[in-house]
C-alpha cells in the first residue's frame, strides 16, 4: 500500500468479515492514503465512520447480500445485522460504489440495484431491510458516486424505458435499457 500510494495509485485490499476490514482501515489509517475496500461485508459498527474519515470507498456487490444471505445466518449468527450494512454506512458518510464480483454474481448492474433496494431475490420478506437503499442512493452508487452530470464528465450514459425512481423492484430487475453510450458514442441504440 505505501508503494502504490507513493507513486500515485490508490489501493484496493479485498476485506470481508469485521477483523479483516478492521486491519484494512488500519492499514489505509497507517498509510495516510485514500483507496478502498472490496466487499466490506461484515463490519464492526465502530468502523463504519472510519470509511468516510479515511476516504475509503466500500466496494460493496448487493447481490452478494441476497445470494449469501443464508450462508451469512449460519456462519455469521447473532451478528448478521453488521453483514451487508449499506445504510449504515451510507448515514456515516462513506462511499459506496457498486460492482458485480462477475463471474461470481452477474454483470448486470440492475440486478444490484434491485438487490440493494429490495434486499431479496426471492419471496422470501427482505433481509435486514433496515440496510435497503433508497433508488435515488443505489442509483448513484451504481453510477460510481455521481448524481449529476457535469461538463467535463465522461459520456458514458443508459437510457431507460422506465423511470426508475417510479420501478418496482421487478422492473428494477429486468430494466428495459433503450440506448447506451459509451465515451460519447452511441453502443446500444437509438435506431
Amino acid at each position: 500500500m505505501r508503494r502504490a500510494a507513493a507513486h500515485g495509485i490508490e489501493p484496493a485490499v479485498h476485506a470481508i468479515g469485521d477483523r479483516a476490514n478492521t486491519v484494512a482501515l488500519d492499514a489505509f489509517e497507517a498509510v495516510r492514503c485514500r483507496g478502498r475496500i472490496e466487499h466490506a461485508q461484515l463490519l464492526s459498527p465502530e468502523d463504519l465512520p472510519r470509511f468516510a474519515r479515511l476516504g475509503v470507498t466500500a466496494g460493496v456487490q448487493p447481490r452478494h447480500a441476497t445470494d449469501d444471505r443464508d450462508v451469512a445466518d449460519r456462519h455469521w449468527a447473532g451478528r448478521t445485522e453488521r453483514a451487508f450494512a449499506y445504510a449504515d454506512l451510507l448515514a456515516a458518510g462513506a462511499r459506496l460504489e457498486f460492482g458485480s464480483d462477475a463471474p461470481v454474481s452477474p454483470l448486470d448492474p440492475w440486478l444490484a440495484i434491485a438487490s440493494a433496494v429490495s434486499r431479496t431475490d426471492d419471496d422470501r420478506p427482505a433481509w435486514h431491510p433496515e440496510q435497503r437503499l433508497s433508488v435515488p442512493d443505489a442509483l448513484v452508487a451504481a453510477a460510481r458516486g455521481r448524481r449529476l452530470i457535469r461538463v467535463g464528465d465522461p459520456a458514458d450514459l443508459v437510457v431507460v424505458d422506465v423511470d426508475p425512481l417510479k420501478a418496482d423492484t421487478d422492473t428494477l430487475r429486468t430494466m428495459p435499457v433503450h440506448a447506451t453510450m459509451t465515451d460519447g458514442r452511441w453502443t446500444h441504440g437509438p435506431y
